[in-house]
């Protein structure tokens, strides 16, 4: 018994046409971004340049992912959409790479990475969580 798509054909929905099934006309333009740049690329490398699974874009695009969407949205408006900040250790940086540099710990081997760790914890684009009051 032979499963699933015939060979040669896509046997998937369009990324855009899936994220637009998904969302309505209420589509975010992180969401249609994200599309568009799966549907240029595979889903996978998309997902590896945002430092996310390929399942976690997936849900994003079906409007099924539970996780932080204003972090994956912020990762996407910086490595699919150019928005930039400015960091008081490197200067002008993408917003995904400003996550990615909050995220990593402190390291006293680097004098970079340790400025970086320092001047995270004050920075005004720093995401911090908020405590429940």
């Amino acid at each position: 018994m032979i499963r699933g798509p015939a060979p040669g054909s896509a046997g998937k929905l369009d990324a855009v046409a899936k994220a637009q099934a998904a969302w309505g006309a209420a589509i975010p333009d992180e969401v249609v971004m994200l599309a568009e740049a799966c549907r240029a690329q595979t889903s996978r490398a998309v997902a590896k340049r945002l430092n996310y699974s390929d399942a976690v874009i997936s849900n994003v695009l079906g409007n099924k992912y539970a996780g932080d969407m204003v972090k994956v949205f912020a990762k996407i408006r910086g490595a699919l959409m150019g928005e930039t900040v400015m960091c008081p250790v490197l200067g002008e940086i993408g917003r995904d790479r400003c996550l990615a540099e909050q995220a990593r710990p402190f390291d006293a081997s680097n004098s970079t990475r340790a400025r970086l760790y320092h001047a995270c914890r004050t920075c005004p684009n720093a995401r911090r969580e908020m405590p429940d009051v």
